[in-house]
């Protein structure tokens, strides 16, 4: 597993890659790439964090959300996400850094290809 893990994230909010993809606006088969490490999504912790707000669109039937987390009223049913919104926030935050420090890598590598190829 890599340190970025799309498919852990995707599963621990319960959602297919068919409705992740819905809800970042991606054709399905690119978050199939994401998870196998066929491609890399670009600004992919922008991507997240919107993931991670528009989860509580999908969470306990709620049509409406609050990305402070504040409860959330549709359908009949009110929602505390509080808890869940900043355990998601502290992942995501945790994802960044690892993002960042990948990141760091791939343009280490990319300097050295660079200069093997001239």
């Amino acid at each position: 597993m890599n340190e970025f893990d799309i498919k852990k994230i995707r599963e621990q909010l319960n959602v297919s890659q068919e409705k992740l993809a819905e809800m970042l606006g991606v054709h399905p088969r690119t978050v199939q790439n994401w998870e196998s490490g066929t491609t890399i999504p670009k600004a992919k912790h922008a991507m997240l964090r919107d993931l991670m707000l528009k989860q509580h669109q999908y969470a306990g039937g709620a049509e409406q959300s609050n990305v402070n987390g504040d409860n959330i009223n549709g359908n009949n049913v009110t929602v505390n996400n509080k808890p869940d919104t900043a355990r998601l926030l502290d992942l995501l935050a945790s994802k960044e850094q690892s993002l960042a420090k990948a990141q760091e890598h791939i343009d280490k590598l990319l300097v050295i290809i660079e200069r093997l190829t001239k």
